[in-house]
């Protein structure tokens, strides 16, 4: 009987911690769409139109001391429109990847505050819709400075993100001819002849604006601005900025 008591307790006692300890990790799916301009004086003299879809799968876990490890990975696939007509439009693709740790700063009964550095990885091609004759492509990889806030309200939690590089290692080749049998793909994360570039050469600042919904425990619904812009600075200047709007669904474990 003792042994019987015993174990309803601990089995209790196990439940009531299950139910207090909060989740140590999330997965993040999103998905979205968007438009923006982009230039690059290496392919073109003309501003494009930008109408792209964003894709965005994330992992997080946060420590007992409440810092935050992140490991993300996006893609992009984009629809260029001169401004002087539709005849010269062109495809872009890009990928990124994504990891950072973020340290907490402050956190008070609603707020919580992070900063941290981040590395990413990423690459981008253009060509012409009509013609795989050409293309121009842009390989980044280096580190960034991150900081989030966040806020909890009831149900609600709200989350602003800014991630701004530091230093940033970029590989961009002049305008150039495919040769035979190489495709967009082969270009992808190309990281030849490049240089180093600071801040005075090479802005790209990202903003996030999250707003999730926690239908239960374990998962919510969430809607995410997602801004980004690039500005790189060399003998023929390159820039883009891009606006997405998207949904996704965030799983805590």
């Amino acid at each position: 009987m003792k042994a019987l008591v015993f174990v309803i307790f601990a089995l209790l006692a196990l439940n009531v911690q299950a139910q207090t300890d909060q989740p140590r990790h999330r997965i993040t799916l999103m998905t979205g769409f968007g438009s923006g301009q982009w230039q690059d004086q290496f392919y073109s003299p003309f501003s494009y139109d930008a109408r792209s879809a964003l894709w965005q799968f994330g992992w997080e876990r946060s420590t007992q001391r409440g810092h935050i490890f992140v490991l993300e990975t996006q893609s992009i696939a984009a629809k260029l429109t001169p401004e002087t007509g539709d005849q010269l439009e062109s495809e872009m693709i890009g990928f990124e990847l994504q990891s950072a740790w973020l340290w907490k700063l402050k956190e008070t009964t609603r707020w919580q505050f992070h900063l941290g550095p981040e590395y990413s990885i990423g690459s981008q091609v253009t060509t012409p819709e009509n013609s795989g004759s050409s293309y121009t492509y842009v390989s980044t990889h280096g580190l960034s400075a991150t900081g989030r806030a966040n806020y909890q309200l009831n149900r609600w939690n709200f989350t602003g993100q800014l991630s701004l590089p530091l230093l940033i290692y970029a590989a961009r080749p002049p305008y150039a001819d495919f040769t035979e049998g190489m495709e967009a793909d082969d270009l992808l994360f190309r990281m030849k002849n490049g240089d180093w570039q600071s801040l005075g050469n090479y802005v790209a600042p990202e903003v996030r604006i999250q707003a999730e919904y926690e239908l239960r425990r374990w998962i919510g619904l969430a809607a995410q601005y997602h801004f980004a812009y690039q500005d790189l600075e060399t003998s023929q200047p390159l820039s883009s900025s891009t606006h997405h709007v998207q949904l996704g669904v965030n799983f805590k474990f």
